[in-house]
């Protein structure tokens, strides 16, 4: 599950595919069950976790092109904490909240 986190340029969109998961946009916090389609901005600091009793699975589709790279570098790498991942954001020049938090 991601802590809170805000893209500069992706927009994310998820498809439950099975599990019960709360999102968090802006705002607004909601539960999406399987076959939930939600799209979530730039700007706008979200997150999500599963709340179900079961694994959880979604499809999720993330505009422009280019962040899968992020999700193998980070597997390969094995990073696990925040400041690990973020540095990887960097590199990619994907900018969010914890990437620019690098800079402090």
């Amino acid at each position: 599950d991601p802590t809170p986190h805000t893209h500069t340029r992706e927009t994310e969109v998820f498809r439950v595919v099975c599990g019960t998961y709360r999102f968090q946009c802006g705002d607004e916090e909601f539960d999406a069950p399987p076959g939930t389609v939600v799209v979530l901005p730039p700007y706008v600091r979200h997150s999500w976790r599963n709340i179900g009793d079961e694994p959880g699975q979604m499809f999720a589709i993330v505009t422009p092109g280019g962040f899968e790279q992020l999700f193998m570098e980070i597997e390969a790498s094995g990073a696990a904490s925040p400041d690990e991942i973020a540095m990887i954001e960097a590199r990619l020049g994907i900018i969010n909240d914890e990437t620019l938090a690098l800079d402090r």
